[in-house]
């Protein structure tokens, strides 16, 4: 009787253990079902995100009555080496595997008949993705050029066609005498394309084709290197041109110039300057280089600045 009594709780015992292994597995199977979903799902998201990402190169939002666009020309990446004489732990700090993200980035102004594109790029995928955003090349009315390097001009010709033919050309008359003396065949057949430059006055005061854009006096970068404010219903955006080339380090570190800097001293003085301004008095942020799209608030941190990302409604 005791016999059958220990060998019925073994049995018992076994098929306790069998249950306990079956569910056991059936959780392990369950959990391993769920993280193969959450994988898959997590992978789906990733890829549709990437593919979003890549074919919306443009972006779109409402500034006060005007309409704000940033159309990207091509990403791409600032090399360490263009910050030669920097701190190698500051490097280090601020950028990944020797470079940090960047981006070639134009700009449209629309407001009732004017398009205003600022500038060009290096004609990458420039006219594609202004397409895409639905602005056609001939309703662009003026360029403002903030410089003349050629990631800013390249884009107004297709070789020797003007991609812009129904436009005017803005530039200050110090970046004229410049451009003039680094390329000045280049200059001869802008205005053989595009007719006599028009002459921008960087003194905060003297609007630009519409009366919500001035311009400010950048001078560092290149000698007539201009910036621009643009003001609508008390909302302010600051088009900083090449004020800086990484954001990942010049805003931690506006004291570093770039190789690309014709005054280094004087390009960090403006930035720094700029960048104060631009926290003080509250205005949004672009400029060509900042990873697309670009649109942001900046904070001060210690001696330098740090970002504050935004949304805007389209």
């Amino acid at each position: 009787m005791q016999t059958n009594f220990n060998l019925t709780l073994t049995k018992q015992s076994d098929n306790k253990n069998i249950l306990i292994n079956l569910l056991s597995q059936l959780i392990d199977f369950r959990i391993k079902i769920i993280v193969t979903i959450n994988l898959l799902i997590a992978l789906f998201v990733m890829n549709y995100t990437t593919t979003l990402y890549a074919e919306s190169a443009f972006a779109k939002f409402k500034l006060g009555e005007l309409d704000f666009y940033c159309i990207q020309d091509a990403p791409g990446e600032m090399n360490n080496a263009i910050f030669a004489g920097t701190d190698s732990e500051i490097l280090k700090k601020h950028t990944q595997n020797g470079k940090s993200p960047s981006s070639i980035s134009t700009f449209v102004i629309k407001h009732n008949k004017k398009s205003i594109l600022i500038d060009t790029g290096n004609g990458n995928q420039l006219l594609e993705n202004l397409a895409a955003a639905g602005i056609k090349t001939d309703e662009i009315t003026d360029i403002l050029l903030t410089h003349t390097h050629p990631d800013h001009v390249s884009g107004l010709f297709n070789r020797t066609k003007p991609n812009f033919p129904n436009a005017a050309i803005w530039i200050t008359a110090n970046e004229l005498t410049f451009w003039k003396t680094s390329n000045n065949a280049l200059v001869e057949k802008t205005i053989k394309a595009y007719g006599e430059l028009k002459i921008i006055i960087p003194d905060e005061k003297t609007s630009i084709v519409l009366p919500e854009i001035i311009a400010i006096d950048t001078i560092g970068h290149t000698p007539g290197h201009v910036t621009f404010l643009v003001s609508s219903k008390g909302q302010k955006l600051f088009i900083a041109g090449d004020l800086l080339h990484s954001s990942s380090l010049q805003f931690p570190h506006p004291e570093i110039s770039s190789r690309y800097d014709n005054d280094p001293k004087q390009a960090a003085n403006i930035r720094k300057k700029l960048l104060t301004r631009t926290v003080n008095e509250k205005w949004i942020f672009v400029s060509a280089h900042i990873p697309f799209p670009g649109f942001i608030h900046l904070e001060k941190d210690g001696e330098g600045f740090k970002i504050i990302p935004i949304k805007l409604l389209p």
